[in-house]
């Protein structure tokens, strides 16, 4: 009588456990681009990686390094220009000629795609700018790295924020 009892409570309590898994669909796209209305979606930690490895060279003052992914010339929109800057590998090895040493400390990173249109790696990071005439550069930076469809990043894109 006591297996029977157990058996049956055993059956009783192995049926109320099964549980149906519905699976929902997410939609992953957020925000839009107004000009056009595509929307955004998270991007890949391979794009990442090479947006870490630039700023571990930048930080290195390895100039050749950091263009391993990047084009030829990299459009670069400084945080203290109104206008955009063509950088070559022969112009960051001559403003790299200024600096003693460079150190940078990312905060996050944040890679999302625009649907169909470009990848960006969004970095904050703090960064301390030793020049060789004794004195110290230090900010807190916004930058968006944009790759284009190639994988290979064409434009940066810098702001300051004030602490």
């Amino acid at each position: 009588m006591k297996t029977i009892f157990t058996l049956f409570v055993a059956t009783i309590v192995l049926l109320s456990c099964n549980n149906n898994i519905k699976e929902i669909e997410i939609d992953r796209t957020a925000g839009e681009w107004v000009s056009s209305g595509a929307k955004y979606v998270i991007g890949s930690d391979e794009k990442v990686a090479i947006v870490k490895k630039l700023i571990e060279n930048y930080a290195a003052l390895d100039a050749e390094g950091v263009f391993t992914n990047t084009r030829d010339s990299l459009r670069f929109f400084p945080f203290n220009s109104k206008t955009s800057v063509m950088l070559t590998v022969d112009n960051l090895k001559e403003m790299f000629s200024s600096y003693d040493s460079i150190i940078s400390k990312p905060v996050y990173y944040l890679p999302y795609d625009l649907e169909g249109v470009r990848s960006i790696v969004q970095v904050t990071s703090t960064e301390t700018k030793y020049n060789k005439n004794g004195t110290v550069e230090e900010d807190l930076l916004l930058e968006k790295f944009i790759f284009g469809k190639n994988g290979k990043i064409h434009t940066v894109r810098q702001w300051r924020a004030a602490w």
